[in-house]
């Protein structure tokens, strides 16, 4: 079986198992994803990378989607203003709001916040909108072509280099990168251990004992792969983003499916 046959298996394990409505909706919330992300996330950039940083580092999705959805972290955090956050000091936060989100395992996540949003400033509040990321690169929004999956990643080899020249926090990094335009709506998935593992388990790229140590190469080799047949299917990336994650065992994304669905073993 090759390896589009096999995803194709992946998607019918998930939809035989996926809790309809539920699903559904999740579905077509990732279909239309750029224009609902830009919606409900008031077009604020900081909001969304604090809230990628929040998950990072597997930090346990179900906990920390808690926090986010209960609206915890944006209380704490000021509604994610650009000028208040940036002149946040962290220790504050740490000793006044730790206890309301240490689901995000990591003290240093909120250092990382107040340094993205002071980065965001310095470049102008012009540059901190979900929509800049779009018109100062002109990302594909949707995989039509092959050329698109050319041009995606063009794109993305600027933005990296932009960030890490400015030092961005978390989003210097391939792979957290990715995640930050998979969840802004552009078509790519987030290779983190989940992804990395299935993607092991199709032979995709080879097995290891730790799947935190591919190299940006691979997991590219990876995406690209994920991309490619979602153009011969006709799916979006974000979708099938979630049925890997559902197939590999993701504690957040096994909300989609029956109590009785058995994850891979992998």
């Amino acid at each position: 079986m090759d390896t589009f046959n096999k995803f194709d298996a992946i998607v019918k394990n998930v939809d035989l198992n996926a809790k309809n409505q539920m699903f559904t909706d999740e579905v077509t919330s990732r279909n239309n994803r750029y224009a609902n992300t830009v919606l409900a996330e008031k077009n604020n950039l900081l909001r969304v990378m604090a809230t990628l940083i929040a998950f990072s580092n597997n930090a346990p999705s179900d906990a920390v989607g808690e926090i986010i959805e209960g609206g915890i972290f944006e209380r704490v955090f000021y509604n994610f203003d650009l000028d208040k956050v940036a002149s946040l000091n962290p220790d504050d936060i740490v000793s006044r709001e730790w206890e309301h989100i240490k689901s995000i395992r990591f003290k240093k996540k909120i250092d990382a916040i107040v340094r993205c949003a002071k980065l965001l400033k310095k470049n102008g509040k012009d540059k901190a909108t979900i929509e800049s990321i779009y018109k100062n690169y002109n990302l594909p929004k949707d995989i039509n072509n092959e050329n698109d999956i050319l041009k995606f990643w063009e794109q993305f080899d600027r933005i990296f280099a932009s960030f890490k020249k400015s030092d961005m926090p978390y989003f210097k990094n391939d792979t957290t990168l990715l995640h930050l335009l998979l969840h802004l709506g552009f078509p790519c998935v987030k290779p983190d251990l989940i992804i990395m593992k299935v993607a092991a388990s199709l032979g995709i790229v080879k097995a290891r004992e730790n799947h935190n140590t591919y190299s940006s190469e691979e997991k590219k080799v990876v995406v690209k792969t994920i991309q490619k047949y979602c153009l011969l299917r006709n799916i979006k990336p974000a979708v099938m983003d979630l049925y890997i994650l559902i197939y590999g065992g993701q504690k957040y994304a096994l909300r989609y499916v029956t109590n009785g669905y058995v994850p891979i073993s992998i």
